[in-house]
């Protein structure tokens, strides 16, 4: 299917954006911190991606794709970096609003703990790549912040709650679905193993994408609202 990739990237989109008008949560009036945000995670990690693409860390394959470029990257992955976040800090208010009288301090310790061990897993096997030594460095730096920062103690919630859309999206992309995958990934960059057809890191990059914009989010709302 040429428009695969698109369509994925949209129906991510579509489901936040429509239960944004929800009278609990009240989504809508966060649209301009949420979309400014991805905007400004989106650089860093565009310049990583297209460094990767460049060097063949990985790649995408023109049969689920529109076809239409931006520099080296197809318009469907540029636009991942925007409405994937999007969604994941719809899934951040989400959490804020129905789990607001919730202790979060045992669940987050959790997480301070099995996260470093995951990253630990990648990095100590003997077919680890540059990939998997990206993730580990990008998603320590946010797991740092977190941990001396306590105001985004629904972070990790949100983050745990965001991995069942990104089986499924990011399933689809790396070839569940099928006969090839729309994002393919050099096996000399990663670790062999995978979550079903996801290259393990990609948790970790889910990770620091998702958190690092919810960071972002707050700091804007707050300045949005003065």
């Amino acid at each position: 299917m040429k428009w695969m990739y698109l369509l994925l990237d949209l129906g991510t989109f579509l489901g936040p954006f429509l239960l944004s008008f929800d009278q609990k949560v009240k989504y809508r009036n966060s649209w301009v911190s949420s979309i400014t945000a991805s905007f400004v995670i989106a650089v860093p990690f565009l310049i990583w991606d297209s460094i990767f693409t460049e060097n063949g860390f990985w790649g995408f394959t023109p049969d689920y794709i529109s076809g239409i470029y931006i520099y080296n990257l197809p318009l469907e992955e540029v636009l991942f970096f925007i409405l994937i976040p999007f969604a994941c800090t719809f899934i951040y208010e989400v959490c804020k609003y129905f789990f607001n009288g919730w202790d979060m301090d045992r669940f987050n310790k959790v997480f301070f703990f099995f996260i470093p061990l995951y990253a630990l897993f990648l990095i100590l096997r003997d077919d680890y790549g540059y990939y998997t030594v990206s993730v580990v460095i990008s998603s320590s730096i946010v797991l740092t912040w977190l941990r001396f920062n306590s105001s985004y103690r629904f972070a990790l919630l949100a983050f745990l709650i965001s991995t069942i859309p990104f089986l499924i999206v990011n399933g689809a992309l790396t070839g569940g679905f099928t006969e090839q995958p729309v994002v393919w990934y050099n096996e000399d960059q990663k670790i062999s193993q995978r979550i079903f057809s996801i290259p393990m890191e990609d948790i970790l990059y889910s990770f620091t994408l998702i958190v690092s914009n919810i960071i972002v989010f707050e700091k804007l709302k707050k300045c949005f609202s003065r």
